[in-house]
């Protein structure tokens, strides 16, 4: 059978470049849409009626594997799901995460980009007849209202006379901006996900995060629902300024959301604070053993060492006894 293509992103080719996220918006956006559940819920939510009709739900199995297109890097996630129509035919569905503040000029062109991109790699994989079908969904949570045409055609100089030869093309946009509060509707992880999306380039965070992180009371105390927490509390760190939210107003307000909670949540609170502090004794743990092997830490390293993740400084210290050099101790 023809597979169906949702274009919500795209698989990972070997033709094509696989880059490290390193936006902290696009790892969170990954993060919490990489989870069955909260796919799900999204997808039927927000695709048109008549799509989501289409598709059995209960089949939804996203992807391990994406791809971000090198000449892309910087100016969009995507993420890949498996899916079975109601007809028994497969399909994918590719949602296209826009993380930058102001809507992107270029989308109708890039996403053209990317339609060829995946057919090129439907045919490298031995499929034949007719082109599947390809479904754009762009997920925009900008500050600015998104006014960019959602067709290519739009995007094309006026010619009437020719327009049979100008590809519509068409995507199909979810802009938070267009949403109240109320109407973003869901399970908690996906609301509270939504909802801080939304507002986190909002001057007045810091006054909406109590009514956000109220929802948390509704979280289930299992492994998911603690490790949404660390996830939310280490992107709202990456991502807000001083002056818009400090540590100490983060601490406050995500202990009180919390404070009849049981234990093991504000647990895994200050499990989440300890790491951070954590963080820089591996750095300087690390810095030592840099110094013992190699000499003088250069300041390009110690740059890399202050911007990485526990995880990342976990690896470089395994992986430095059998390092050649630190160009390659930081390939790793």
């Amino acid at each position: 059978m023809t597979p169906l293509y949702c274009h919500l992103p795209s698989q990972r080719s070997k033709s094509l470049t696989v880059t490290q996220l390193n936006n902290p918006h696009d790892r969170f956006f990954k993060t919490i849409f990489g989870r069955s559940e909260v796919a799900r819920e999204f997808l039927q939510r927000y695709l048109p009626p008549e799509v989501a009709a289409l598709i059995d739900w209960r089949q939804l199995q996203p992807e391990k594997d994406q791809f971000i297109d090198s000449a892309l890097q910087g100016h969009a996630n995507d993420l890949l799901y498996r899916i079975q129509l109601h007809s028994g035919k497969p399909g994918y569905i590719h949602l296209l995460f826009e993380h930058k503040s102001y809507p992107e000029y270029r989308i109708n062109l890039d996403l053209m980009r990317y339609r060829l991109q995946i057919w090129e790699q439907w045919r490298s994989e031995g499929n034949r007849g007719k082109l599947p079908v390809i479904l754009p969904l762009v997920f925009y949570h900008g500050a600015k209202p998104w006014n960019i045409a959602q067709e290519f055609a739009e995007t094309v100089a006026k010619a009437p006379e020719l327009k049979a030869y100008i590809p519509h093309a068409r995507y199909h946009l979810v802009d938070l901006s267009k949403y109240t509060d109320e109407e973003l509707k869901g399970a908690v992880i996906l609301r509270v996900a939504l909802l801080l999306l939304k507002h986190i380039f909002d001057n007045q965070l810091r006054e909406r995060l109590p009514g956000i992180f109220a929802l948390l009371r509704e979280l289930n105390e299992d492994s998911s629902g603690l490790d949404f927490i660390h996830t939310l509390l280490r992107y709202l760190s990456q991502v807000t300024s001083t002056d818009r939210l400090t540590p100490e107003e983060l601490r406050q307000a995500v202990t009180h959301a919390l404070s009849d909670r049981s234990d093991k949540s504000m647990t895994t609170i200050a499990e989440y604070w300890k790491e951070e502090g954590r963080e820089e004794g591996q750095q300087r743990t690390l810095k030592k053993l840099i110094q013992l092997k190699f000499g003088e830490v250069p300041s390009w390293v110690e740059e890399r060492l202050a911007k990485a993740d526990s995880e990342q400084l976990d690896a470089w210290t395994a992986a430095i006894l059998s390092a050649e050099s630190l160009d390659r101790l930081l390939e790793v």
